[in-house]
């Protein structure tokens, strides 16, 4: 894996800035893409809302924690973990959030982010824990963790409950994917 291409990460990256073109550019309308209130039966809003964003700032911001953590789980991990994740985590938090609230509003990708940075996170966590070198940079994950945590409180249209579903979700997985590699 290392010195690899990271395809699905550049896949990620290049979606959301596509569809950023494509709803600037009055292709698509983002009513199309993001979930605002019930489903009713749009199953693929759960997916497109993570490639939808109002502002660009809060993409610009987003995008770079994916093509960061995204890159260095692919390293790790390979890209079908990262696809998986980003989609997987992201379609979770936008389902939690149309749950809960009646008029949910669910746009980016602050949950997939959030995924990837706590599954990448894990190894290095349970390192400090135990009190081993760790290659990785905690401070800096934590600072962009709390900088995707508060994007919700400054853009109305990111949901803090699918970021923190997303989270969530993604340290189950690095905690799953690293117990397996521990055991081999």
């Amino acid at each position: 894996m290392v010195g690899s291409r990271p395809y699905a990460t550049i896949a990620l990256v290049a979606v959301s800035c596509a569809a950023w073109v494509a709803w600037r550019g009055r292709f698509v309308g983002l009513d199309k893409l993001l979930v605002e209130g019930p489903l009713h039966g749009d199953w693929w809003k759960l997916f497109s809302s993570q490639f939808a964003y109002e502002d660009g700032l809060y993409e610009f911001v987003t995008l770079v924690a994916v093509a960061i953590f995204g890159w260095l789980l692919e390293r790790r991990r390979g890209p079908a973990v990262v696809l998986a994740l980003f989609l997987g985590a992201g379609a979770t938090g936008a389902l939690a959030a149309s749950a809960v609230y009646s008029d949910a509003i669910v746009s980016g990708g602050n949950a997939g982010a959030l995924g990837l940075l706590a599954a990448w996170v894990v190894p290095d966590l349970q390192a400090a824990r135990r009190g081993y070198y760790y290659e990785g940079d905690l401070l800096g994950a934590a600072a962009l963790a709390a900088v995707l945590l508060a994007i919700p409180f400054a853009r109305p249209e990111a949901s803090w409950l699918a970021g923190v579903t997303g989270g969530a979700l993604g340290l189950l997985v690095g905690l799953g994917l690293h117990r397996v590699e521990r055991s081999e």
